[in-house]
C-alpha cells in the first residue's frame, strides 16, 4: 500500500502537474506550483525522522574546482552555440538590461534553483528509495521528473538541457551528501545561461 501511494504522489508531483499547468489548466504563475510543491516536500521531510539532516549542514570541501571547470565547459559551448542560432539574444540581458540582469542573478539561486534541488535531489532521493533497487534506473526516472518540470516552457531544448542538467546535478548531490553543494552547482550553471542568453529558453514561452 506505501508503495502505491509513493507511486502515485510521485507520477502527481513530477508528472501531473507540469501537464496540467502545459495544458493551460492551473490559471496561475508558474512559480506557485513550484513554491507549493517545496512547502510540500519540506512538510513531509521535517516530519519525517530518518531523513539525514547532514545534507544541509555547510562543508568547507566543496568541490570547487570540479563546478568552475564544468562551469567553464558550458559557458564556452552554450555561448558559441547562442552566437551561431541566436544572434539576437547573444548576452542579451547584462549588455541591455544590466539591473534586470543583476536581479535574476541575485533572486534565481534563490527562488529557483534551492527549491528545485531540495524538491528534486533532496526529498526525491530520500522519498522515493523504496520504489527502485536500480540506482541508475532511479537517476534516470529522476532526470525525466525534472526535465518534465520544465514542460512549462514550451520547447525542447529546456527539456535537453534539464534532463542533461539532472544527472549531473544526481552525481554531485549523491556524490558530495550536501543539498549546498548541488545547489551552488546549479545557481552557477542556471546563472552562465541566462547570462549568455540561453536562458531565453527557460523564462519565455515559445
Amino acid at each position: 500500500m506505501r508503495r502505491l501511494y509513493l507511486w502515485t504522489e510521485m507520477l502527481f508531483l513530477f508528472i501531473g502537474l507540469p501537464l496540467l499547468y502545459y495544458f493551460e489548466m492551473i490559471p496561475v504563475h508558474k512559480a506557485i506550483p513550484l513554491v507549493l510543491v517545496f512547502f510540500y516536500c519540506l512538510f513531509i521531510i521535517i516530519k519525517d525522522k530518518k531523513f539525514d539532516r547532514e545534507i544541509f549542514r555547510i562543508k568547507r570541501d566543496y568541490p570547487w574546482q570540479d563546478f568552475l571547470l564544468k562551469g567553464s565547459i558550458l559557458l564556452i559551448i552554450t555561448s558559441i552555440w547562442v552566437y551561431i542560432f541566436r544572434t539576437d539574444v547573444f548576452f542579451h540581458l547584462p549588455r541591455n538590461n544590466f539591473w534586470i540582469w543583476v536581479a535574476v542573478i541575485v533572486s534565481y539561486p534563490i527562488w529557483s534553483a534551492y527549491t528545485q534541488e531540495f524538491i528534486f535531489r533532496a526529498f526525491y532521493y530520500h522519498r522515493y528509495k523504496l520504489l527502485f533497487t536500480n540506482p541508475v534506473v532511479m537517476l534516470l526516472v529522476n532526470a525525466v521528473c525534472f526535465a518534465m518540470a520544465h514542460i512549462i516552457f514550451r520547447n525542447w531544448m529546456a527539456l535537453i538541457f534539464t534532463f542533461i542538467g539532472s544527472i549531473i546535478f544526481s552525481y554531485t548531490y549523491l556524490r558530495n551528501k550536501s543539498l549546498n553543494a548541488v545547489f551552488l552547482e546549479h545557481s552557477l550553471y542556471g546563472n552562465i545561461l541566462f547570462t549568455n542568453g540561453l536562458g531565453i529558453y527557460f523564462y519565455l514561452p515559445m
